[in-house]
Parts: C-alpha cells; structure tokens; sequence
C-alpha cells in the first residue's frame, strides 16, 4: 500500500520537483531534460541564423535589382529577369519571423510599437532627407518657381513614399497590422492552409504587381502567398527538412523553366506590373521567386551548419533594413553626379551593362552598408530610430 502510493506520488509530480540528487534515475533524467533544452537552443539559433544569412542574401539581391544599367538596352534580359523582384525574399522572411520569434505571447499593440519604432520612424526620418535633397534640386538646381516645387512635393508624397524603392514600406506596416490574421491562418487544420495558400498564388499569378507599386491592396494580395508561405516554413520545418533534395531540385526546375519561358518564350522584362483589373497573362516572376527563397535558403542552411559562422553575412542581415532604407539616397547621388561625369545613357553592349551595374550596385551596398555601420558606432541604441539598424 506504502509502495502504491508512493507510485502515485511520483506520477503526478512536477518533473523538476522528482530530481534528487542522489538518485542515479533523477541524475539521468536531468541530464536528458537538460540536454533536449541545449539541443533545442542549439537548433534554434542554427534556424535563426540561417534566416540572418538569408536576409542578407536577399537586400543583396534587391539592391542589385536597383542596379541594372542599361535596362533593355544592353543588359542581358535573362540576368535581369534573375535579379528583379527580391522583395518577395524579404516578404517570405518576414512571413518565417511572425511564426518563429512572435506567434509565442503575441500581442499586436506591442507588436505594433516595436515595427513603429524599427520600421516606420526611419521610414519618416529617411523620406524626409530625401525629400529636403530633391526640394533643394529643384529649388537650387533647376530653379524652379514655389508653385512648381509644391505641386511637385504633393506628386512625390502623395503615394505615401518619397523614395521609390519605399513602397515596400507602407505596404509591410499594413502586413504587420494584420498579423493577427496571418497568426489564426497558422492555427488552421493544414489542409486549409493549403488551400488558402494555393488561392492566393493563383490569384497573386494573374493579378500582378501595381503600376508604381502603389496599390497597397494590390500588393498586398500578390505578396500573402510568400508571408503564408514562410509561415508555413516555420511551422512544419521538419517536414521541409526532410525532403530538402526533392524541394531543392524542384526550385531550380521552377527558376529556370520560368527564366526561359519569360526570356525566350513570352518575352518580358523584370516585374509584371499591371492595373487591378486588367489582363496580361502569367506572372513568370511571381512562380520564380518562389522557387528562388528555398535555393537561396538551402545557401543558407549550408552555411549556418559549418562551424565558424559568416560575421560579415551575419552582419549584413543584421543592417538590412538600414541599407533598404538608405541606398535610394545613393541613386539620387549618383543621379546628380554621372550626367556630369559624362555617364548619362551610356551607350555598350552586354558586358559593360553588367560591368556599369556592378559598380553601381557596389556604390549602393557599400555605401549603405558603411553608412550604417557608422550611425550605429555613433549613436550606439538610437541608430535604429534614426535608419533601422
């Protein structure tokens, strides 16, 4: 009886409270509990850098797409149709980091005052810059009257960005403000969450990206598929894991079918931009970048494995959002200073497009790059008011 209820004792205890630290069976229980937790730890640090590698890859590849040099007119069309269009990388990271790091303890007006204070403020600080170097070439450069510079301002401001490549901006707060949303579709019987997401690629297929990217809806519609679907990364990344070969292989058929269908076939060039309601096909692009976030983040799982970790790619996912946010001011400098170098509509075939993109590209990463890297030594924990990192 004595020897029963001690059995029952033991059952119903809390794990930690059976340890004694005599007992050779609580020493190995211990031991095991202890060792899944630093198992734990070690694979979600290992997940969390990979995705460090992965944003880094991916403000790479959208600060080359902002780079391309003599689009249409010299620059290889097949290249260019590779290059274009990685903010869908940087959506579907985004989409893997509600799951990952928030889905736990959610609650969306912290949630909110975080990306407020991250994402928006140095959206406001940097569009005002901006906004002060073009008022002043138009005011001091170009001399226009008061009236023509207002009505200027007013066409610059009246999308809600200064600086083009800050679409993304608006559009990004607007996901944030719908997380909840996006959090209850992580909550579905996986056979919903599929069906959502193969709707939503269906539809972001014909639908396309705005002109402009200024329909926020529109993009938001085109863009749900790649934040379910690194949700869903997050999720069940076992199973990717698990069939990484057959999902890898898939990739590259997907990335370059469409590469040439889009290149050769229905030629096009970079995005598919079109009106909400109009009609112009498939969005090869859209199918591509699909397959390119799981080529990129087999690069990037490769890496994290290896025992040194990448400083410098680490360090370049940490400042992503601080380049995304200053390498426009960049292209407004070298767009005052080539046509004075000479360089404006330089005329070249293949290799001096890719050449010139190159060095453009190198001034806007860097530049950014070094840039942020001094606002941070600078003002050590303001930096992220001021330019996101």
């Amino acid at each position: 009886m004595h020897r029963q209820t001690l059995h029952t004792s033991e059952k119903h205890c809390h794990p930690l409270a059976c340890f004694h630290p005599d007992s050779c069976r609580s020493r190995v229980l211990l031991f095991a509990f202890l060792y899944t937790l630093l198992v734990q730890d070690i694979s979600l640090k290992i997940r969390l850098l990979e995705f460090d590698y992965l944003r880094a890859l991916a403000i790479m590849l959208i600060v080359l797409g902002h780079s391309v040099y003599n689009s249409e007119k010299g620059f290889p069309i097949l290249l260019e149709n590779l290059i274009r269009g990685g903010t869908a990388v940087f959506v579907f990271i985004s989409g893997f980091f509600l799951h990952a790091v928030f889905s736990k303890n959610f609650e969306l007006q912290s949630f909110m005052l975080k990306k407020l204070k991250n994402v928006y403020v140095p959206f406001l600080v940097v569009s005002l810059l901006g906004l002060t170097f073009k008022v002043f070439g138009w005011g001091g450069i170009e001399g226009l009257p008061g009236d023509k510079i207002g009505l200027n301002i007013f066409h610059t401001i009246k999308h809600f960005y200064v600086l083009y490549p800050h679409w993304y901006i608006p559009f990004i707060m607007v996901v944030f403000v719908l997380s909840p949303l996006f959090l209850g579709f992580s909550r579905l019987p996986v056979w919903r969450q599929l069906l959502l997401l193969g709707l939503f690629m269906l539809l972001a297929v014909f639908l396309h990206r705005p002109h402009g990217n200024a329909n926020v809806f529109q993009s938001l519609l085109y863009y749900t598929p790649f934040y379910m679907l690194g949700i869903m990364y997050s999720q069940y990344r076992s199973w990717f894991e698990t069939r990484q070969r057959q999902i890898l292989l898939t990739a590259v058929l997907l990335v370059a079918g469409t590469l040439v269908l889009q290149t050769y076939v229905w030629i096009w060039v970079g995005n598919y931009h079109k009106s909400f309601f109009g009609f112009h096909g498939i969005d090869l692009q859209f199918i591509q970048k699909i397959g390119l976030c799981f080529i990129l983040l087999a690069i990037c799982q490769m890496l994290a494995s290896r025992s040194t970790p990448n400083l410098w790619l680490k360090e370049v996912g940490d400042l992503s959002f601080a380049i995304f946010f200053l390498h426009p001011l960049f292209t407004m400098a070298m767009g005052n200073i080539f046509p004075q170098l000479g360089w404006q509509k330089v005329p070249g075939g293949a290799w001096l497009s890719v050449m010139m993109t190159l060095m453009v590209f190198s001034i806007h990463f860097f530049g950014s790059f070094y840039t942020a890297r001094l606002f941070r030594s600078l003002l050590p924990g303001r930096s992220r008011w001021l330019i996101g990192a």
